[in-house]
């Protein structure tokens, strides 16, 4: 046997693998979408493709549950933490990428460890410190938490962008009197567009997919998201499956087409390290 036919095996071999591992990973999505459009009876009996399209789910979804205040709760929260951490790591980010002064390295490496808090232990602290600035059980208080919760990322992923950056534009840009904040917007912010896409589909995917302090900081029913929503839907429903899938799939979408409206930025601000 030659090295080509080696090399052509390895090939088929890998490909074969890496077939399987998508298949897996997309059955459960793929089947849930397929059948949220099915009857109760189909679903039970293990029927994969429904006979015809049932839109029943959608129909209870939309009528009986208080889905679309959800939705736009989430939306809300998933906007505001995305902006709000982009906007704080920016800031952050680009005088401990450019600047030398006292204490850098240690800020940096502060808002890192920050990451290695394991997320369950800020529970309890995050309940009562909500309750004391009276900002518990309402969007706003949410939605700024999403933004501490979610700077440090924000912040460690800009920084590592940032210097990598050549200098020569900032300096010509200085040489004909830009100022600190003329720089970051005309020039930092255009330069930045990979890492500050890659940063806000990642932060936007993970707020709009959190259910736990969703569910801990915002209980009632007029501030939950959609997650929270969701896990009520066997009471509220006495669990209509279609329902509970039409909705699952809602959620499921969302993210889907903001990755894939934005993809290619994703792709170029997680690889611009390895071009440099």
């Amino acid at each position: 046997m030659t090295n080509t036919d080696l090399g052509r095996i390895g090939r088929i071999f890998i490909y074969s693998v890496l077939s399987i591992m998508t298949v897996l990973a997309l059955a459960p999505g793929v089947w849930v979408i397929v059948s949220s459009f099915s009857t109760p009876p189909e679903i039970y009996s293990g029927q994969v493709i429904p006979r015809s399209i049932n839109f029943d789910g959608y129909r209870d979804l939309l009528s009986d549950a208080n889905l679309v205040n959800a939705l736009v709760n989430t939306l809300l929260y998933s906007v505001v933490g995305t902006l709000g951490a982009l906007f704080v790591g920016l800031l952050a980010a680009y005088p401990t990428a450019r600047m030398e002064f006292p204490g850098r390295e240690a800020i940096v490496t502060l808002f890192g460890l920050t990451l290695s808090i394991p997320i369950v232990g800020l529970i309890v602290p995050e309940y009562y410190l909500m309750l004391k600035v009276g900002l518990y059980n309402s969007r706003v208080g949410l939605a700024l938490f999403y933004v501490a919760l979610f700077f440090p990322l924000a912040f460690l992923i800009l920084r590592a962008y940032l210097v990598r950056l050549p200098t020569e534009v900032e300096e010509a840009a200085r040489v004909d009197g830009a100022n600190y904040f003329q720089l970051l917007y005309h020039i930092i912010l255009p330069l930045s567009r990979p890492a500050l896409v890659t940063v806000a589909v990642v932060v936007f995917i993970n707020i709009w997919n959190e259910f736990l302090f969703a569910l801990v900081l915002a209980p009632s029913p007029e501030n939950s998201n959609v997650q929270v929503v969701l896990s009520t839907f066997k009471a509220q429903f006495q669990f209509n499956v279609t329902a509970m899938l039409a909705g699952t799939t809602i959620v499921m979408l969302v993210p889907i087409i903001v990755f894939l409206f934005l993809q290619r930025y994703v792709v170029a601000g997680l690889t611009a390290g390895f071009s440099k």
